[in-house]
């Protein structure tokens, strides 16, 4: 009686793979090239730049700091982070820079977290022109400590590392990519054969009357091409 599923083990895997290498192999370098191509052509790179902070919770200097300032000063990180990111600031930046941007465009390519959960907060901003992300932070460290002074009323900030740009583009990560796509051709060429398998209701060889009606082969009727059927 013929089975309702397809038993598939290792060697018929491996058997199919073989079968079917050319075309793995194709689809695989077609989806890699597209994806490279895609990622070194049609994408934008993303360049970014960067300015780091020390957050401070009171505005006067003391060479003791004691734990609790410390741990004030990491919660104020996050807080300082949504004000020098507030829509009338970057508003203002658009304007002053001449940007062709939108306030939420240009919020969501901008970041500031906490680093290694210390008082120092890292401010770094994405854009197509380097020099337009450091303008962009230098506009902000320009107006931080005023805008902080008058919103939190308490602590400050100092620029630890003024902002600067890394011009090795942050992305697309072309050779990410590319094995990326590399992976989609093998997993859509290995999906196409293993769909054909399973759709297959010949029997195309004895091992296939074997392995799917689990009975022998007693016989097997040989072709024979044109020149033996003369005879």
């Amino acid at each position: 009686m013929e089975k309702d599923f397809i038993e598939l083990d290792f060697r018929t895997i491996w058997r199919l793979v073989k079968k079917n290498l050319v075309l793995l192999i194709v689809l695989t370098i077609l989806s890699a090239a597209a994806a490279f191509f895609i990622s070194r052509f049609l994408i934008s790179p993303q360049y970014e730049a960067s300015v780091t902070l020390a957050v401070n919770a009171r505005d006067e200097a003391t060479t003791v700091i004691a734990s609790d300032q410390l741990t004030a000063a990491r919660q104020l990180v996050n807080t300082y982070a949504v004000i020098l990111t507030n829509d009338t600031l970057l508003d203002s930046i658009i304007y002053e820079l001449g940007l062709d941007d939108t306030v939420n465009s240009l919020k969501r390519r901008i970041s500031a977290e906490p680093v290694n959960q210390t008082q120092v907060m890292r401010m770094t901003m994405r854009d197509h022109n380097p020099n337009t992300a450091r303008a962009v932070l230098e506009t902000i460290m320009y107006q931080a400590e005023e805008l902080l002074t008058t919103t939190v009323k308490a602590g400050s900030v100092e620029i630890v590392s003024p902002p600067r740009i890394n011009y090795d583009p942050v992305s697309p990560r072309i050779g990410l990519n590319t094995a990326i796509g590399a992976g989609l051709g093998l997993f859509l060429g290995l999906s196409l054969v293993f769909i054909r398998k399973a759709l297959r209701n010949t029997f195309i060889s004895d091992e296939d009357v074997t392995t799917q009606l689990g009975l022998s082969v007693i016989g097997v009727i040989p072709s024979l091409n044109k020149q033996e059927k003369k005879y």
